[in-house]
């Protein structure tokens, strides 16, 4: 099953990061992946394992993932329920991991494996671009959303949703 890892250095607090990254009410503020997002188990407001929440990307592509790590400030992890025809396991986890007292490496980590089986030499790739490429945009627009919020030299407003 193919790995996609993407990390990246913030100039905030891992608790700040953490809670900006698991809060659906800012998500479209700095997340360019999501089109739409729907608690559909569990509470927006405080996240546990059993939640899940359905995900629709600004690609048409509509997941609905349960939350299988809740520990913060360190890890968030999900694992695909339903997802699109051609995704058939996925799961992820975003650790958080504290550099000092205002600094936070971020990494993402997604497993997946795509389906039909026999062409899963060119859909594994074709998947595994596609999310790497995303996980870099999302960790990019989380790094100016939480530097912003933590006012650091690195400022930049939050994203506007389009």
């Amino acid at each position: 099953m193919p790995i996609v890892e993407a990390a990246i250095q913030i100039n905030a607090p891992a608790a700040l990061v953490y809670a900006v990254s698991q809060d659906y009410r800012v998500r479209y503020d700095w997340d360019p992946f999501p089109e739409s997002i729907e608690v559909v188990s569990g509470s927006m407001e405080e996240l546990t394992v059993g939640t899940q929440v359905r995900v629709r990307s600004r690609l048409g592509m509509t997941m609905l993932v349960e939350f299988v790590q809740v520990a913060p400030p360190r890890r968030a992890a999900i694992r695909m329920i339903e997802g699109p025809a051609l995704i058939s396991k996925f799961a992820g986890s975003w650790l958080f991991d504290a550099t000092g007292p205002d600094g936070t490496l971020v990494r993402f980590r997604y497993a997946l494996a795509t389906r039909p089986r026999w062409l899963a030499w060119a859909g594994d790739r074709i998947a595994t671009a596609y999310f790497s490429r995303t996980a870099r945009q999302r960790l990019q627009g989380l790094k100016r959303y939480c530097e912003a919020l933590a006012g650091t030299p690195a400022q930049a407003m939050p994203q506007e949703r389009a």
